[in-house]
């Protein structure tokens, strides 16, 4: 039988995040009994721990947990808080101190590949393999200049009525792939004025300060320092993307898969938003990742 809690972590930075943990009711003891390896999973900006819903719920591996980062969902967080990657990180490691987790396998969807990226390379001795969803092996600096980078990915200011903006995203990538169970994942990143105008909860203001976090991160380094410490790395990549981004992130993988310890997988029609697509094969990749580093008896 699954259970399901929500807990908070304090930050000491003035505010806590939220942390979602999903287990069977023998899950903490195989933890202490066998070793089992527990899973945090990282959601992209703007998003939420809910987003990760549909791919918890085909997932074997238990426990697991889906961590609102810093400023989404209901982390609540300043304005002028640190949004830099090396803070994000920190985050997601006093996440695993509050869980009691002494080890576990990080895994990031797009932003939050490289908040995984960062937390190995800062503790690898707390991270035992990290898995990356279509992100962390390039950096949105490779679309031009800082200033181009930030006009091509600043969101749109919403403020429309809710039912234009889900049938925006039904008409979508995720369109074949629409379901209940989508939307639901889906909404929490999401609220509602009074006047039925949707927009995110994360709002535009901190949305440009992730990013910001994001463009001054460098991947290489992490990557390298991750490779020196032996954390493995899974890389999967969507090639259902847009061709503007298909040259900087083909260049940035052969260079990842250079170094040794990243394992690339290729998915063929995947689109960026893969957990939700496809939340089986996005589960079956986490679970053969945490089977992989428990010796195949998970």
């Amino acid at each position: 039988m699954q259970a399901l809690s929500s807990r908070h972590v304090p930050t000491g930075a003035g505010f806590d995040l939220v942390v979602s943990v999903t287990q069977d009711d023998d899950a903490t003891a195989r933890v202490e009994r066998s070793g089992a390896l527990p899973v945090l999973l990282l959601h992209g900006l703007s998003q939420q721990r809910q987003f990760w819903n549909p791919v918890i719920r085909r997932l074997r591996s238990r426990p697991v947990a889906s961590l609102d980062q810093r400023g989404h969902g209901e982390s609540d967080s300043a304005l002028d808080a640190d949004y830099s990657i090396a803070a994000c990180a920190d985050d997601a490691l006093r996440t695993l101190d509050e869980l009691g987790w002494a080890r576990a396998v990080v895994v990031g969807h797009s932003w939050g590949c490289s908040v995984a990226l960062g937390s190995a390379a800062a503790a690898p001795q707390r991270i035992a393999a990290v898995g990356l969803v279509d992100g962390g092996l390039w950096s949105p600096a490779s679309l031009g200049t800082r200033e181009e980078a930030r006009e091509r990915l600043t969101p749109p200011a919403l403020g429309m009525p809710e039912a234009e903006l889900w049938a925006a995203i039904r008409s979508g990538d995720l369109g074949e792939s629409w379901s209940p169970e989508v939307e639901a994942a889906l909404r929490p990143t999401f609220v509602v004025d009074d006047e039925g105008r949707i927009r995110t909860r994360l709002g535009l203001d901190r949305h440009m300060k992730v990013l910001d976090g994001l463009l001054d991160y460098d991947a290489r380094a992490d990557l390298t320092a991750v490779r020196e410490s032996g954390v493995p790395v899974w890389a999967a990549v969507c090639e259902g993307v847009d061709r503007s981004w298909q040259e900087s992130r083909a260049v940035a993988v052969a260079e990842a898969a250079r170094l040794g310890n990243v394992l690339v997988h290729r998915w063929a029609g995947a689109v960026h938003d893969v957990p939700l697509q496809w939340p089986a094969l996005v589960a079956g990749f986490i679970d053969a990742l945490v089977e992989s580093e428990e010796g195949g008896t998970g």
